[in-house]
């Protein structure tokens, strides 16, 4: 541009970006040593011993050649492999090498990590990045590879604005660990990574020819964290994810390899899970291979030797002078699957000594779990709740008595057998239930015989329904101090779903001084609020049921926990539930027998759902617990053990108000 006769000078921001240009240039180099780079990826062991030497400092032991040997033979069948290891010796480690080989030696174009932990994909992550960045035996036989991460020195920025220097085009490498992947220059593939709970479905790469690049192997590393391998539904939440969006994600028609390495914590974890997968070739790596000789029994001299030097360990009284002395009898035929990993920390140099001290200073249950990787079954209730406790929670009061005020409650369960029921007492002074009565009506069972029609069944459940209205319902005088009083309420289960309807009309067409409630009852993932709820509390609301009317609703789960509860504690707390006393018709074992059938493995609440996980013991019914469910949930509507009732109700019309300035 001309101004005054002259040109004019070039601008600083040109000048800079010129040489921010010259800068980024990156000059081609050729292999340093090609034919010993040819040898090295025929034998990946040799490979990863010289191009990353300092990240193997420990000699490759029998579990680590086992591991290597197993993740190649899934890259070359398409199958699946699962290692359950110790922490420590290597394994992730291990298999974040073989991925770099894969990807550099051209055999994989885009395997990707999908660890459990945000924090472990971005360890595999630094890993691959150091390697590419500042590993100068690496960078001088892969220089296609590195280079322009070398060239940027590992700075995200400086890596994609590198061109090579005889074209002057872009080298296409990126560095953006933020967004899960690595790409390599001039479109020679991508390392990618996710975490088992991000998007792993949408994980690709387009590229610049217009093709898109699909996860042509899988690294999924520590799969589990403790709360999850501890909780029977993340687990099986976790195996569906990986079994479907992880597994889906490749190129479709073609097998996906993929490597699992993790721990075992708990026995029927997600590793437990894919160790003994038809699907998945396993090897399970323990620290101990073989036990000293008479470790089984515990009266052997060996057993004897190690528990006294337990003793001399605990108390500092040379135990170490000990294990010298009798060493030959204490570890006589034990093995261990990686003694190196002992040596480097173990003052003693001793790797079975410094194995067998690991084992008393962890303790039995650990290490099992932890280094053995095979964790014991242990009981895994929240709450042990027994018959006998049960039986022992009494309230003083005798059979169809109860405290004055209390809200009489009774809930009735309805199947084939016949109605059982159970009348509870919501004492509203000292926030505790009683059960007061309980049975089944007709006393002899079998209400509906075997065979009939659903047509005859409703016909029966209708006529029999009425009667125990009148019979037991109508009839029953509870005393409350110094008069007798009728119940309050009753509610009738009608989730069986043929018979509901039959329910419902034999209530309407009752006459007795008592409120009678239809009863849903829907364990915590299937309850939910309506619009039609009229009154709602915690665990229960009144709504308006198409063609039934008036249906009271409850969270099975909620309730039975609580229920169960109440008898954990004493009959004089709050939020206790106790039985009447004495028990003169044996009744209560009945009761007491089904409730503790009935046990709480689980309860997980996480940020979008909750879950309950019960076992039954099988072939003992539990109708007559559940009738103990239904009347502690109605207490509830009543307002028993409820801080404050929600009315939530229909929308009242407001008074509209004009405000005029004057």
């Amino acid at each position: 541009m001309a101004y005054g006769g002259k040109l004019q000078s070039a601008s600083d921001a040109d000048r800079k970006s010129k040489s921010v240009s010259v800068h980024n240039q990156v000059p081609r180099r050729a292999c340093a040593h090609p034919a010993e780079r040819k040898r090295l990826e025929s034998d990946p062991v040799k490979w990863l011993k010289h191009y990353l030497g300092a990240t193997y400092t420990r000699p490759f032991e029998t579990p680590h050649l086992q591991i290597i040997d197993d993740a190649m033979q899934a890259h070359r069948t398409g199958g699946r492999f699962v290692v359950a290891a110790e922490r420590g010796i290597g394994k992730s480690a291990t298999l974040w090498g073989i991925v770099l080989y894969l990807a550099l030696s051209g055999q994989q174009h885009f395997p990707i990590c999908v660890p459990w932990a945000d924090k472990a994909l971005k360890r595999a992550f630094r890993f691959w990045k150091m390697a590419l960045c500042f590993n100068d035996t690496l960078g001088a036989d892969y220089p296609e590879f590195c280079d322009p991460f070398r060239h940027a020195k590992g700075i995200s920025q400086r890596v994609m604005t590198t061109t090579w220097q005889d074209t002057g085009k872009p080298t296409g490498a990126q560095l953006t660990v933020g967004e899960g992947i690595i790409v390599l220059p001039d479109q020679l593939g991508c390392l990618g990574g996710s975490t088992i709970n991000g998007n792993v479905r949408g994980l690709n790469h387009p590229q610049e020819d217009g093709s898109v690049l699909r996860p042509t192997l899988v690294l999924l590393d520590d799969v589990q964290d403790r709360k999850t391998a501890k909780s029977t539904v993340q687990v099986d939440d976790t195996i569906g994810i990986i079994d479907g969006d992880i597994a889906g994600c490749g190129e479709a028609g073609w097998d996906l390899p993929m490597l699992m390495s993790g721990n075992c914590i708990s026995p029927e974890d997600v590793m437990a899970h894919y160790i003994t997968s038809r699907e998945w070739k396993s090897l399970r790596v323990p620290c101990v291979m073989k036990w000293p000789d008479g470790w089984d029994d515990e009266r052997s001299e060996c057993r004897k030797m190690w528990a006294e030097w337990y003793d001399r360990f605990v108390a500092n009284e040379a135990p170490v002078d000990f294990y010298r002395k009798n060493k030959a009898k204490m570890t006589a035929g034990m093995k261990l699957s990686a003694p190196a990993a002992f040596k480097a920390g173990n003052k003693l140099r001793d790797p079975l000594y410094g194995a067998m001290r690991v084992y008393h200073k962890m303790g039995r249950e650990a290490f099992m779990a932890e280094r053995q990787q095979d964790p014991q079954r242990q009981s895994s209730s929240m709450y042990r709740l027994e018959a006998e406790t049960i039986l022992s929670r009494v309230s003083g009061y005798a059979r169809l008595t109860a405290p004055v005020g209390s809200a009489l409650c009774c809930g009735v369960d309805i199947n084939y057998v016949g109605l059982n029921w159970c009348v509870v007492a919501g004492d509203a002074l000292s926030r505790s239930r009683k059960v007061v009565a309980h049975g089944i009506w007709p006393a002899r069972g079998g209400l509906v015989p075997k065979g009939v029609t659903v047509d005859q069944a409703c016909q029966i459940i209708r006529r029999g329904i009425g009667q125990f209205s009148h019979e037991v319902l109508a009839a029953m005088r509870i005393t409350c101090g110094p008069g007798q009083r009728l119940l309050d309420a009753a509610c009738f289960d009608i989730s069986m779903g043929d018979w509901q309807e039959a329910i419902v009309a034999a209530l309407h067409e009752c006459r007795v001084p008592l409120k009678l409630w239809p009863l849903k009852a829907f364990g915590v993932r299937t309850y939910r609020s309506s619009k039609a709820d009229l009154r709602a509390g915690k665990g229960w609301r009144i709504t308006e049921w198409p063609r039934l009317g008036h249906v009271m609703v409850i969270n099975s789960d909620l309730w039975r926990e609580q229920m169960q509860r109440g008898f954990l504690v004493e009959p004089t707390e709050a939020g206790a539930l106790s039985l009447y006393s004495p028990d003169e018709q044996q009744e209560h074992r009945i009761l007491a027998q089904q409730v503790a059938g009935e046990r709480l493995d689980e309860h997980v609440t996480t940020e979008k759902h909750e879950y309950y996980t019960w076992h039954r013991t099988p072939g003992l019914p539990n109708d007559r617990g559940d009738a103990l469910v239904y009347a502690c949930a109605l207490t509830g509507v009543q307002g028993i053990g409820e801080e404050k009732q929600a009315a939530t109700g229909r929308p009242q019309h407001r008074r509209s108000v004009r405000h005029v300035s004057v």
